[in-house]
């Protein structure tokens, strides 16, 4: 799963070392500690988009895909210029096999996200698993021509699998 690089807002101490301890916890698997940190964040802070990321994150390591996509939805709403609730999205909606809906949330999503490569990549993904090699090789190919690193990624994902053989 790739992130877009999120710049926090203004966050209160308290948020950003809870938001820190959630993000470790997360890496080791702790997600009910995880949890708790998110819990302890002051409700006033609650619908600030590193909070919500942070609540997405966890929701898909636990592959909670609904809740994941839901909340996803509603941080795009309530910040639209944060491009990683689209993503998320639509990676919550590929995990629940809906992949041609996690298409059009990706082709829906600002252009700025296009130079990035990681619309092309997850695109690829969707493309591989619903069968469209063909597409799915154009995709790569533009995310690759966009971020050469993707390549090694995208060499390892099992979406993309079909792609190298």
């Amino acid at each position: 799963m790739l992130y877009l690089s999120h710049q926090p807002k203004t966050q209160s101490p308290e948020t950003r070392r809870a938001l820190n301890a959630a993000d470790g916890y997360l890496y080791f698997g702790m997600f009910n500690e995880a949890l708790e940190e998110l819990e302890s964040i002051d409700f006033s802070e609650q619908d600030e988009a590193g909070v919500l990321l942070a609540r997405i994150r966890l929701l898909l390591h636990k592959k909670h895909w609904r809740s994941a996509e839901e909340l996803s939805e509603h941080g795009a709403g309530l910040h639209p210029e944060e491009g990683e609730f689209t993503v998320q999205r639509a990676f919550a909606l590929h995990q629940m096999r809906k992949g041609e809906k996690a298409a059009q949330v990706l082709m829906a999503a600002p252009d700025w996200i296009r130079r990035t490569g990681i619309l092309h990549y997850n695109l690829a993904c969707y493309e591989a698993r619903l069968g469209d090699l063909t597409i799915a090789r154009q995709c790569i190919n533009a995310a690759i021509q966009i971020n050469e690193g993707i390549k090694k990624s995208a060499r390892l994902d099992p979406d993309l699998q079909a792609l190298w053989n």
